[in-house]
């Protein structure tokens, strides 16, 4: 099981020395920053890999009512494409009961670590300013 990137591993070399596990926590950790860079990239603003990240929020406000829906899947088509240590990603739109203007969607997955299925999940948020959290 990979816990971490090559790049996180080139830029600390910490990383990179031989291990036989990963702590939960250790996996949890790089997925969600890897989760954090693919959700903070919009689709097209990568030359080599056009595919890479979601759909832009302000391209969405043409296409109310089914915005949410389109965002969705684009998360969910992100990650199903370039997070392969996740399986079975759902990604579900959870209603804000608050008057402010936040989109949430909760991302939830299973991690294969050494021959067991480990639940996981993430909520992502995107805010009036088109800024999405992940956490």
């Amino acid at each position: 099981m990979r816990a971490y990137s090559l790049l996180s591993k080139i830029r600390n070399p910490e990383l990179a020395k031989a291990r036989r596990s990963y702590s939960e926590h250790e996996i949890r950790a790089s997925i969600l920053e890897h989760l954090r860079l693919m959700c903070g990239t919009r689709r097209g603003s990568m030359l080599t890999c056009p595919d890479f990240g979601i759909a832009d929020p302000s391209d969405l406000v043409h296409g109310f009512p089914d915005a949410t829906a389109i965002l969705g899947r684009s998360i969910r088509n992100t990650i199903e494409n370039y997070e392969p240590r996740l399986q079975n990603v759902r990604v579900r739109f959870t209603p804000n009961d608050t008057a402010d203007l936040i989109l949430r969607f909760e991302v939830s997955a299973q991690v294969i670590l050494e021959g067991s299925k480990l639940p996981i999940s993430f909520e992502t948020s995107l805010d009036a300013t088109r800024r999405l959290k992940v956490e």
